[in-house]
C-alpha cells in the first residue's frame, strides 16, 4: 500500500477538508510530540457534510485522523468535541448518530477506496467538560458508553475524555 496519508491529502474531494487542528469551541485533542505532522491526516467530517448544501445533513463528527503507524499499519481516530459540562447538552440518538454516519456512509461507503481499511488501532472520542468519574454521570452517558459501533469484524467503544485527550502513537 503506498502512502496513504498523501493518497488522503492528494483525493480531490477530501484535500478541501483537510485542517491543521481537530479544535472547535476551545475543544480539542493535541498530539503526542513525538508524531510528526507528516504522519496524519486531519479531516473535518462535519465541514464536509455541511458542504452537501442539503436541507438536513446527517448527524457527523467533528474530526477523522488517520495516523501513519509504520509503512503498512495505519490508525483511525474519529473525534466529536461538546462544549458541554453535562448530557443535557446533547441526544443520544444525534450522538450515535455522528459515530454512524462517520464509519457506515462516510468511511465505509464515500471513501472506502481511502478510507476503509483494517486498522491497527481504531478509537472514538467523545470530548467535553462532562465529569466523567462522577457516580452519576446521566442515563445518555451510560447509554453512549456502553453503545458499540461495528467496524468490519470490529466492536467499537465511544470513550468519552475531558478536554484534552492526547492522541498516541501506534504501539
Amino acid at each position: 500500500m503506498s502512502n496513504n496519508i498523501n493518497r488522503i491529502k492528494n483525493d480531490p474531494i477530501l484535500s478541501h477538508f483537510i485542517c491543521d487542528n481537530c479544535s472547535e469551541n476551545d475543544i480539542s485533542v493535541t498530539f503526542d510530540q513525538r508524531i510528526n505532522k507528516e504522519e496524519y491526516v486531519i479531516i473535518k467530517v462535519d465541514d464536509y457534510y455541511n458542504s452537501l448544501n442539503r436541507e438536513r445533513p446527517p448527524p457527523s463528527p467533528d474530526c477523522l485522523i488517520v495516523l501513519k503507524c509504520n509503512d503498512i499499519e495505519y490508525s483511525l481516530s474519529i473525534v466529536e468535541l461538546k462544549a458541554i459540562k453535562n448530557s443535557q447538552g446533547f441526544t443520544f440518538d444525534n450522538m450515535i448518530g455522528k459515530f454512524e454516519t462517520c464509519v457506515y456512509d462516510f468511511i465505509e461507503h464515500k471513501f472506502s477506496e481511502l478510507l476503509f481499511i483494517d486498522y491497527k488501532r481504531i478509537k472514538l472520542f467523545f470530548v467535553s467538560d462532562i465529569e466523567i468519574y462522577r457516580r452519576d454521570i446521566g442515563l445518555k452517558m451510560e447509554l453512549l458508553m456502553n453503545t458499540r459501533i461495528r467496524y468490519g469484524n470490529k466492536s467499537l467503544m465511544i470513550t468519552p475524555y475531558k478536554p484534552t485527550p492526547t492522541i498516541k502513537r501506534c504501539y
